[in-house]
């Protein structure tokens, strides 16, 4: 990488550590001018093709300026899935708060997009994070850093340092902390601790070992999505429904707890002259839990019901009560709830509850590098993937009970099935109390073995490389209640295995015109297993497996081409990818069959394709430009089938019916988008950046029950209320304009800097951050006729005006 984009680069990192940031503000931190104008020095790996390999390696540059632009919309790149884009620390997958806390231990990251094979493993197809421990401190570290802001928390604060410990060790410690609410939306806070901690050692050259721990407890109050009519009623774009008064404070009913620490092991060594060995061990076990109401034989507590709204009631009174902002009306009543409770005799009608994920995985990967010659190097290796995620409800709060009868709440009016109530037979009429588990307990076991082979050739100018992977999946279900319902082995116990054979191949060739400008081609296809819950008609209580199991399958293309100069560079992409033959179930509610209902869709396929171009540009020593643009055509391509099971004897409601999908778009996934961001870094340590960032052609998230035959002809009495069901609302356009002042002070070899950023300065409050379709239908009447109409959309609006102001001090 050149020195100049390597010291622009430097800018967006963390004081702590050369990782990429996680939080907006910590894009904001300058360097020292005078590194700036240091004379400019190419970094090229030492090779036989010195001066055509660097650019053949480069980092993903429209990944680099875009990341972190566009936190104001749901924003998923190239439209693809979460889970094609990898995060992996030495081959060991990774979630998004251990990156945080290895960044903070000076870890750094290397990142590819879309389909390029860099060093690392090429098993992507929508980019990769790749993050390496250093194998020893060159030097002496300390960072440390206060953070006071407006949203999600109010003050952060943090604490790292690494050095050289002797004989051979080094190691890096990390604090992390944030806490306080937000001054936007109410009844969100933030509680999180992260602390980290890291040791290597060498042996000689080429022979080292690296030790990680992570954990970072934390808690967390989130916003919930609500319909236009509760925000244009109340006047606030950020109303959040999830929150009440209790005795007089602010209580949330969505909150998420997680505790999930990670170690890790890497070992390194040369084997013979030729050959390297890599070698990471990864373990995790803890907990996530997500917060939530219940109720039980009652009516909803959810303040923003459709059947507590004034569209539904038509009553004058409540609607008046809306406008006015009437807690009792539009957010969740704790002192009646609880009220409520003391007059049922000791059983509980409504309480706080906890769905727990409690994870313990395990995974092992091997890799080995060859050096065949000066053109051909192989890498190989082998990864090994145990994960084991045991799911439960767990009673948090009985909100003034004192127990309540572990049943199966749906079926107590039921007149053909309220006889089979137990939720576990084998504990009938179980009283539980507060830290108790009910209602289900299962877990879904994945064991993955996988191997690969990547093989890379180059010439002076040719590069090209092949990767092939294989691998083979377990997956299963084993439960621990034992459903009255699905009673023996159709619950308790070991469900039937599902095995797969996922693979991935890809090949990629390449041709350096010049040191500085490179044109690559990468082709790609392949199979993946579905998610191990979609696998099952219901998870929680029911090992039956679903009738349309099936790898999803993948094909892919990218043309990329660069352009990297001293003062300039530039990327731009042109790429296609389908993913067919996906899988998806849900539980909910059917208006038309009047039952909970188990749904499958099949025969999902998506196509994505587009193009991505960036640019960096050095205009002077103290200015700087980087633009980034994107435009693609994201969409269904398949009609998918829904099939509808009845959730209590899986009897066929609707069988394999066809859902016109064919013209929507996937959500979240805009597709146009582009960000500018001008940077200049002023004499005496002062600089300021100012970014504007643009997304369009954006839609919900689309239901697929909605636009079946079955729901949209049987349901609709007229060719509007058909188009309201099949129709996808386009979201509008949205615009962010932000920007950033720093200062710093230098004090021999210590820094101390001052940095104020200010996120969306046009403080527009009616952008919509994301919107989703509801599974369900309405139904109201008219005389004798009955009218169905789709649920309103919901919607969550993007965060106004916000600030942060960070003091940070590297010594």
């Amino acid at each position: 990488m050149k020195r100049s984009h390597a010291l622009l680069l430097a800018l967006c990192l963390l004081s702590s550590g050369p990782l990429a940031a996680q939080e907006p503000l910590d894009n904001y931190y300058p360097y020292n001018p005078s590194d700036y104008e240091e004379e400019y020095r190419p970094m090229l790996r030492p090779d036989s093709t010195l001066f055509y390999r660097g650019i053949a390696l480069a980092e993903d540059l429209y990944g680099r300026n875009s990341d972190f632009r566009f936190p104001f919309v749901r924003y998923r790149r190239r439209g693809l899935p979460w889970d094609t884009e990898q995060t992996r620390l030495h081959g060991i997958e990774l979630g998004y708060g251990h990156r945080t806390a290895l960044g903070n231990l000076g870890a750094g990251e290397y990142r590819t997009s879309g389909l390029h094979m860099a060093d690392a493993e090429g098993g992507s197809i929508n980019g990769s994070r790749e993050m390496r421990l250093p194998e020893e401190e060159s030097a002496p570290w300390h960072r440390a850093s206060a953070t006071f802001a407006g949203r999600n928390y109010l003050f952060g604060a943090r604490l790292a340092a690494g050095r050289a410990l002797g004989n051979g060790w080094s190691g890096a410690a990390s604090v992390h902390y944030r806490t306080g609410r937000d001054m936007h939306v109410e009844g969100v806070f933030t509680d999180a601790l992260s602390v980290g901690v890291r040791a290597a050692k060498r042996f000689g050259e080429g022979h080292s070992l690296a030790l990680l721990l992570i954990a970072s407890p934390s808690m967390r109050g989130l916003r919930s999505s609500s319909t236009e009519e509760a925000f244009a009623l109340t006047g606030d774009p950020l109303y959040n429904p999830a929150w009440g008064y209790q005795d007089g404070k602010v209580r949330n009913s969505r909150v998420r707890r997680e505790f999930v620490p990670l170690a890790a092991a890497v070992y390194r060594r040369m084997l013979g002259t030729a050959t390297r060995l890599e070698a990471s061990l990864g373990a995790e076990y803890g907990c996530q839990s997500y917060s939530s109401l219940g109720w039980y034989n009652a009516r909803t507590p959810q303040p923003d019901n459709y059947r507590y709204m004034p569209s539904y009631t038509g009553d004058r009174a409540s609607e008046q009560a809306w406008r006015n902002n009437d807690p009792r009306y539009t957010q969740i009543d704790w002192d009646g709830l609880i009220a409520r409770n003391r007059m049922a005799d000791g059983e509980a009608v409504y309480a706080l509850e906890d769905r727990v994920t409690r994870t313990a995985r395990m995974q092992l990967d091997l890799r080995l590098t060859t050096e065949m010659d000066e053109r051909l190097t192989l890498r190989y290796g082998l990864h090994i993937d145990l994960d084991n995620r045991r799911n439960y409800k767990r009673m948090r709060d009985l909100l003034g009970a004192r127990y309540l009868t572990d049943i199966d709440q749906y079926l107590v009016d039921d007149d053909t099935y309220s006889n089979l109530l137990q939720n576990d037979l084998r504990h009938p009429n179980r009283r539980i109390g507060e830290g108790d588990r009910f209602g289900y307990d299962y877990a879904l076991t994945t064991r993955s073995v996988r191997a690969h082979l990547d093989a890379e050739y180059r010439t002076d100018r040719l590069t090209a490389r092949l990767h092939a992977s294989l691998g083979h999946d377990t997956r299963f279900r084993r439960g621990y209640y034992e459903k009255e319902l699905f009673a023996g082995r159709n619950s308790y116990g070991l469900s039937r295995e599902s095995t797969f054979t996922p693979y991935l191949l890809k090949g990629q060739a390449g041709w350096a015109f010049s040191p500085r400008s490179y044109l690559e081609v990468v082709l790609a296809t392949g199979a993946r297993p579905p998610e191990a819950e979609a696998l099952f008609l219901q998870p929680q209580y029911n090992n039956r497996r679903v009738n349309d199991i099936g790898e999803e399958h993948i094909h892919a293309a990218e043309l990329n081409y660069r352009r990297m100069g001293r003062y300039l560079s530039f990327q731009a992409t042109l790429y296609v990818v389908a993913l067919l033959d996906g899988l998806e179930t849900m539980r909910y509610y059917d208006d038309l069959a009047s039952t909970y209902c188990d749904l499958t869709v099949s025969n999902i396929g998506t196509l994505s394709a587009g193009a991505e171009a960036a640019l960096d540009w050095r205009i002077s020593g103290r200015w700087s430009l980087s633009l980034t643009a994107a435009a693609a055509r994201f969409k269904y391509i398949r009609d998918p089938r829904v099939t509808l099971y009845s959730d209590v004897d899986n009897t066929l409601v609707d069988d394999h019916a066809v859902s016109r999908m064919g013209a929507c778009v996937p959500g979240g996934a805009p597709q146009l988008s582009g960000c500018a961001e001008i940077r200049y870094f002023g004499p005496h340590g002062w600089g300021f950046r100012l970014s504007g960032s643009y997304v369009g052609a954006r839609y919900v998230e689309p239901s697929p029950v909605r636009r079946t035959d079955r729901v949209a002809r049987q349901g609709a009495v007229s060719e509007e209320l058909f188009e309201r069901f099949t129709a996808q609302e386009r979201l509008d356009d949205a615009v962010s304009l932000d920007a950033s002042l720093f200062k710093s002070f230098y004090f021999d070899r210590s820094r101390l800097t001052l940095s104020l950023m200010l996120s969306n300065l046009l403080g527009t409050h009616d952008a919509l951050y994301a919107g989703y379709e509801s599974l369900r239908v309405r139904r109201s009447y008219s005389g004798d006729m009955t009218v169905h109409t789709p649920f309103d959309t919901r919607y969550m609006h993007a965060y106004p005006r916000s600030f942060y102001l960070t003091v940070s001090y590297r010594f």
